[in-house]
């Protein structure tokens, strides 16, 4: 289980984390858990803090090529403005993540099921980690880990559906998370 709130009201997935502020004119270092893809967030996309303020993306560059960013935003002028946003949770809606983003947040795959010989088992959870993020699978209360990468290499997703078509390798279920 993770340590973050994935499962927010409404139609608006995890994408983050506010680590700290960035420059003097209130910017901001991020961390965002990518599932798979090319990692950029385009100007004009608009994200959620704390499930309540929204803000548009004015410029993102990435920081030490491990999911950190910095980013910009219109509606934030200082770094006292700023700071004010710490720690704070981000989100986007999947309609802009769907339309604008060039990477899949990684919180996009919980509720999607996987369909492998035969069994359909849920997606319930995803790890964050750097280099390899791991989806918590269930089945028949057996939960194991799924590598992303596997996913996006071996499987089919039908994201209209929440399916993912996929062999998992003979077992996988048997490891212990």
């Amino acid at each position: 289980m993770t340590d973050f709130n994935s499962s927010v009201p409404g139609d608006i997935i995890y994408l983050g984390y506010v680590e700290k502020t960035h420059g003097l004119k209130g910017g901001l270092r991020v961390r965002l858990f990518q599932g798979y893809g090319n990692p950029d967030i385009p100007v004009g996309t608009v994200v959620l803090l704390n499930g309540s303020r929204l803000l548009t993306v004015s410029r993102c560059t990435a920081y030490g090529g491990d999911s950190r960013f910095n980013l910009t935003f219109r509606e934030i002028c200082n770094r006292d403005e700023a700071e004010e946003l710490r720690n704070d949770s981000i989100y986007i809606s999947r309609d802009e993540a769907d339309g604008k983003l060039g990477f899949i947040p990684l919180y996009n795959f919980a509720g999607l099921d996987i369909l492998s010989r035969g069994y359909r088992m849920r997606i319930v959870d995803v790890e964050p980690a750097g280099v390899n993020p791991m989806l918590i699978v269930e089945n028949n209360g057996n939960r194991f880990h799924v590598p992303v990468i596997l996913v996006m290499n071996e499987g089919s997703i039908d994201w209209k559906e929440k399916v993912i078509e996929l062999d998992l390798p003979e077992g996988l279920e048997e490891l212990p998370l």
